[in-house]
């Protein structure tokens, strides 16, 4: 289950994303939409739903399913696995919404001709701040990721001997552990 596997955790978040993202790009394409949203950050946001929050999170899970058969190693750290996801996940919904409601507001204010342009440069900068934050909260991930990739291919933590689970199924009571099986 989610609970247990890394590469699951990842991979059905990027599956999560691709519907998501294409859920939006069927929105954009509606003229009333589109009028609004294109040439804005509005398309950004969606394009880093499609790129990033797809497929680089689906990578990421695959990475950790095939690095510990390749190198009959396993994660030395699997807690650094939950700090990376958590990380990448509330850095892109971060960036998403914030890109999102700025690049509206910018096509809102692009469309109203009364207002010089530069008002909606000006109207998007806190939600330039977000975007900011939430990028930095996924460059953090990818540090963590990389740190513990590089500990694993030192070989440093144990043999494999099976998969890294990010929780132990003895730690939990009998009845949690059967369920979750």
């Amino acid at each position: 289950t989610m609970y247990y596997s890394p590469t699951l955790r990842f991979i059905v978040l990027g599956a999560m994303m691709y519907t998501l993202s294409s859920f939006e790009g069927s929105f954009e394409a509606l003229r009333s939409v589109s009028t609004v949203a294109h040439f804005t950050h509005f398309t950004v946001a969606h394009a880093h739903l499609g790129l990033y929050a797809f497929f680089s999170i689906v990578m990421f899970g695959a990475i950790y399913f095939v690095m510990p058969r390749v190198m009959s190693w396993e994660w030395p750290h699997p807690k650094l696995i939950i700090v990376h996801f958590w990380l990448v996940t509330l850095g892109i919904g971060i960036y998403f919404v914030s890109l999102s409601i700025g690049g509206w507001l910018q096509g809102l204010a692009m469309l109203d001709a009364t207002k010089p342009f530069m008002d909606s440069v000006r109207i998007t900068m806190p939600y330039l701040e977000g975007r900011t934050l939430g990028g930095a909260l996924m460059t953090l991930g990818h540090l963590v990721f990389a740190a513990h990739f590089v500990l694993m291919a030192l070989r440093y933590g144990t043999s494999r001997v099976g998969p890294a689970l990010l929780h132990n199924r003895k730690s939990l009571p009998e009845h949690q552990a059967i369920a979750g099986a």
